[in-house]
């Protein structure tokens, strides 16, 4: 699965709230979840925890980033490294430094795609439920 992106314009969205529903929808399914705020943006990060998976992919996490303006604002979803207490300092770099190699590529599987198609149809409910 790659990164995807999703442009919206015209939404007058409060980005702050999305970002917490964004963060409340993985933790209600389980998810241990983080979440921090900079100018340029936000990040929430969920990662299943267990020991299996804990040995598999430890530092692998569904990371996602809010930002832009409410009018004007991009979600973008992804695979990426779990921050590991984040932090200002460290948002700030990703956000403006690392943004592009935040997500890596991982092979794709019906599990990935799923849990990605169901977070697209929970974050295009939000953003119509605030217009």
């Amino acid at each position: 699965m790659r990164a995807a992106s999703r442009d919206y314009l015209g939404r007058n969205c409060n980005l702050d709230l999305l970002a917490d529903s964004i963060e409340e929808y993985f933790s209600t399914q389980g998810y241990k979840t983080q979440a921090g705020k900079a100018e340029q943006g936000r990040v929430v990060q969920a990662k299943k925890e267990g020991i299996l998976r804990g040995l598999v992919a430890a530092e692998r996490a569904f990371t996602v980033v809010v930002n832009g303006e409410p009018n004007k604002f991009r979600v973008s979803f992804g695979i990426g490294k779990w921050i590991q207490n984040i932090s200002m300092a460290v948002l700030e770099t990703v956000l403006l430094e690392f943004l592009p190699v935040l997500f890596v590529e991982i092979p794709i599987s019906l599990w990935s795609f799923a849990i990605e198609n169901e977070f697209w149809g929970f974050v295009e409910k939000e953003v119509e439920m605030q217009v």
